[in-house]
């Protein structure tokens, strides 16, 4: 009978894996490096060359565009076990997002020629990373759909929808759920100032509806959020 190592179960829902036997996923998490990193830690910058391929083993990572007036515009967060740096899997491929921990985190990383490599082995590998990149692309659709469309208590409660559903947040027994998130961030998401989403949270907040028991976290009664603006 075949078992699973305990410490490849979290990896064998990753996108990345999907139609590998459990054999090459333990090929590929072989060659993997660990790499511990503290909140704040950045694991690359856009438009520079995508040398690493990164999965994320435990923490959030937020990843953003740089504006020209130098502002972060955060376009998705990331917990395990998302792939980072995807680009990395093509020849001469540059990272079009920066990634910034948000958490301490850890993550397992190979160069890009070692993924390539895989790549070339094992044909589904770069047929998911196909995959995963236009999911990307219809996530950013939805998100610029709902920026021209929506008000920002729908933008809102649709990101929080968002978070949950993407990073399987179950709700505990009284309903809430926990998301390890800034205020910032959240605006970035949805398009807005940050004094905007302070306003628009704290009114929920007087509501009933959210909680911060941090400045990097957030909990969020989410039932009653999705009731009150039909997420």
């Amino acid at each position: 009978m075949n078992i699973v190592p305990t410490m490849m179960q979290p990896f064998l829902s990753a996108p990345l894996f999907a139609g590998l036997d459990v054999s090459t996923i333990a090929t590929i998490l072989a060659a993997g490096h660990p790499l511990r990193v503290q909140r704040g830690t950045i694991l690359f910058t856009e438009q520079t060359p995508a040398t690493w391929i990164y999965l994320v083993k435990d923490g959030w990572f937020r990843l953003y565009k740089l504006a020209a007036n130098g502002r972060q515009s955060v376009v998705r967060l990331a917990i395990p076990p998302e792939i980072l740096g995807i680009s990395a899997l093509f020849p001469n491929a540059i990272y079009t997002l920066s990634a910034q921990a948000i958490t301490s985190s850890l993550v397992l990383r190979w160069s890009a020629t070692v993924m390539q490599t895989f790549a070339q082995t094992y044909p589904q590998l770069r047929q998911n990373s196909l995959q995963i990149l236009a999911k990307l692309r219809e996530d950013l659709q939805q998100q610029v759909l709902e920026l021209t469309t929506e008000s920002v208590e729908q933008r809102l409660a649709h990101a929080l929808r968002r978070l949950a559903d993407q990073y399987h947040r179950v709700p505990q027994a009284d309903g809430w759920i926990t998301i390890p998130i800034m205020q910032r961030d959240l605006a970035d998401l949805i398009g807005v100032s940050h004094y905007t989403i302070s306003r628009l949270l704290h009114q929920w907040q007087q509501q009933g509806l959210v909680v911060f028991p941090s400045a990097h976290l957030l909990m969020v009664d989410l039932a009653a959020i999705t009731a009150r603006f039909d997420a």
